[in-house]
């Protein structure tokens, strides 16, 4: 525990060092898209050249006149990054997914100014409350999310034993353990969190997952059917029930509930799948095939986003000027 709040005191004593690793970041050209704007190229050329405020200033301008465009406003966010404006570019890259909740660079570039807000952070929590049981919650999400669950536990549980009454840490425990599929002791932590707040959602869903995992099926659906009335316009939990539901015959159940999932969520491709099962099942070709073509398209439009995102080259904001 010692070294490891050491390490993170030393890497969040090092933050100033983040303005050159953002430098070099705000380089990376950005993910495909249309012929971009004169200014946006002007603004791409300054930010290439290491022109920082140029290139906020010009990004900024460009902002001004068009508000909801994602690209002008990733690039205003990458200037105001490679400027140490970590929490006005956090703000930039939301508004961007307002607009676009799909683009790469804002999804990409929102997870770097994350990170380095989360060391800047940490850096005032560690020195605030060095035992608190919010700093033992940081260490055991940032150990998780390196994949040491091992040490993630064992953060959590000082949490807990810093805030017994912690239902975010009780719950994030029962997550952990189910995921590593220690069932019988993610079912004590959701349970104590559930005995301190009966409508914790998060508790009541992951309950769900655990019977349904060790085939109780009745109590799957039981928490499943508890999760849907604490989240009516959440699709995951009816996707859950109604999936649950299938394997227990009660095809017309499922039907109802897969439905009301894809309302909640249409482009849920899961649903569409089970429901042209459900569908089959009960003799109605016709529905069945309309959502396996449904979930067929959903499938390939996945794909070809994909595909899009991670092959294709962006020439046309290349810092070299051909593009003018």
């Amino acid at each position: 525990m010692t070294s490891c709040r050491a390490g993170f005191a030393a890497m969040a004593a090092c933050s100033l060092q983040v303005l050159a690793v953002v430098s070099l970041l705000a380089r990376v050209p950005a993910s495909p898209g249309a012929e971009p704007a004169a200014p946006l190229r002007e603004t791409m050329r300054a930010l290439y050249k290491g022109d920082f405020a140029q290139a906020a200033s010009l990004a900024d301008s460009y902002v001004k006149l068009h508000p909801s465009d994602p690209a002008g406003l990733v690039l205003l966010a990458r200037a105001d990054m490679a400027l140490g404006q970590y929490p006005s570019a956090y703000q930039e890259l939301h508004k961007a997914l307002r607009a676009d909740p799909k683009n790469i660079d804002a999804l990409y570039y929102l997870a770097q100014v994350s990170k380095t807000l989360g060391q800047l952070e940490y850096q005032q929590l560690i020195a605030l409350a060095p035992d608190g049981a919010r700093t033992h919650q940081f260490l055991a999400e940032s150990y998780y999310a390196q994949g040491n669950s091992k040490k993630a536990v064992e953060e959590y549980e000082a949490a807990l034993k810093a805030d017994p009454g912690s239902r975010e840490v009780l719950c994030a425990l029962g997550d952990v353990e189910r995921l590593e599929l220690n069932y019988d002791r993610a079912i004590r932590f959701y349970t104590q969190a559930l005995e301190k707040g009966p409508n914790e959602y998060c508790s009541v869903y992951g309950l769900g997952v655990v019977h349904l995992r060790r085939h109780e099926l009745p109590l799957a659906i039981e928490y499943f059917r508890r999760a849907v009335r604490l989240r009516p316009d959440v699709p995951i939990p009816r996707l859950a029930l109604g999936a649950t539901l299938l394997r227990t015959g009660d095809v017309s159940g499922a039907v109802a509930e897969l439905r009301a999932a894809v309302v909640c969520q249409p482009d849920l491709r899961q649903a569409y799948a089970l429901l042209a099962r459900a569908y089959r099942t009960l003799g109605q070709t016709t529905e069945a095939a309309e959502s396996l073509k449904k979930a067929k398209e959903l499938e390939q439009r996945e794909h070809e986003y994909l595909q899009k995102a991670l092959i294709q080259d962006d020439l046309s904001l290349s810092p070299s000027g051909d593009t003018d």
